[in-house]
């Protein structure tokens, strides 16, 4: 009966998981395989995590590959364009533009630890170390910065 339980728990996060990321900007079918790939790396895990700290573990890697695949199609882009000359446009992949504005909205060092995590992809420790500040630290002040590009999100949303 348990095993019935936690299936039903994997299918509603695989949803979630999949609402989460069409909803930071991914298309469809790329958020399906990238919650394919999260579940693939969760399956190759051998630790296993109770529910309460598998929900988060898993939108942290469902962000990260996110980031990952679109770093890596960007460079492809980027490499396309430079290499193949004007001659093959290559259109890039819409950026979205309410993210941009968001972004423009946080203070400059809101987007220094943003970028130092995301863009140059340094751990919590690393970010840490740069900034002079403890690892928690760093925690709570990317979580403080996400929820704040969320509402700025959603009052952008709202008109």
């Amino acid at each position: 009966m348990r095993l019935q339980h936690y299936e039903k728990l994997m299918a509603q996060m695989a949803v979630e998981l999949q609402r989460y990321l069409v909803s930071r900007g991914a298309r469809h079918e790329v958020a399906e395989d990238i919650v394919q790939d999260v579940f693939v790396k969760l399956l190759e895990m051998e630790l296993v995590l109770p529910p309460d700290k598998l929900r988060p573990y898993m939108y942290r890697v469902a962000w990260s590959t996110y980031l990952d695949y679109y770093r890596r199609t960007q460079r492809y882009q980027d490499l396309v364009a430079k290499y193949l000359g004007p001659a093959t446009e290559i259109p890039r992949q819409p950026t979205d533009s309410g993210i941009e504005q968001a972004m423009a909205r946080l203070s400059r060092k809101e987007q220094h630890l943003l970028v130092l995590r995301y863009e140059q992809n340094l751990s919590i420790a690393q970010v840490a170390e740069q900034l002079k500040i403890r690892p928690s630290a760093v925690k709570m002040r990317l979580h403080r910065v996400h929820k704040k590009l969320e509402k700025i999100m959603m009052r952008s949303e709202r008109g």
